[in-house]
């Protein structure tokens, strides 16, 4: 009766701790992101067993390995383009081309993304360029949304559609940031602002 009653006592926080927490998609995530940024290898395997589930049940949860390393570099470009975007005064072409140059300023000296490239530029390239992976759509919404934001101010007359813009302003800062792997030259965020605000200081295209 006395343990039955200490037990009716217990806290949310002290039932969680005893019970016996099945792995989610989540502890996944973490994992593989500590794993990540600690330089050890993913293998779907291995991070199957340390989750204590299956190789059927994880891939079910991240799609693939690929797509895995795609949510884990996001995790790191989120808030790396959110803080450009707190810090980038000014607005219209200029804000853009500013948020643009901090963010490829600060991806480019990331000293575990360099890694990344240099340990296997082709697979690295994609997963941060390709059309499947989650990282370059969640910017292209990103900038999507800035730009909203900036027309409905009133601080930006758009040259193209917004959904293009958006495009190629990822596409713009891809190529400055990956320019070491794509010709051999150094990143280059300074082009990659300038290249953005004369994109948006463009004349509105007219069919």
């Amino acid at each position: 009766m006395f343990l039955t009653r200490m037990a009716d006592m217990a806290t949310g926080l002290e039932r969680a701790l005893e019970s016996d927490p099945r792995p989610t998609p989540l502890d996944a995530l973490r994992l593989a992101r500590r794993k990540w940024l600690a330089d050890q290898r993913i293998d779907m395997g291995a991070l199957a067993v340390e989750l204590g589930t299956s190789r059927a049940t994880l891939y079910n949860w991240v799609g693939s390995r690929e797509r895995l390393l795609g949510e884990v570099l996001w995790t790191l470009a989120e808030p790396t383009m959110r803080r450009a975007q707190a810090e980038a005064s000014g607005e219209g072409p200029a804000y853009f081309g500013e948020v643009a140059e901090r963010f490829v300023r600060s991806i480019a000296e990331s000293p575990e993304t360099r890694r990344f490239i240099e340990q296997d530029p082709e697979f690295a390239l994609r997963i941060l360029t390709s059309k499947t992976s989650s990282l370059q759509r969640r910017l292209i919404e990103m900038n999507r949304e800035l730009l909203e934001q900036q027309v409905a101010a009133g601080a930006l007359d758009p040259p193209l559609d917004l959904d293009t813009l958006a495009y190629l302003m990822a596409r713009i800062a891809e190529s400055f940031l990956y320019t070491n792997v794509i010709t051999g030259d150094e990143p280059d965020p300074v082009k990659a602002g300038q290249a953005i605000r004369v994109l948006l200081s463009a004349p509105a295209v007219t069919d």
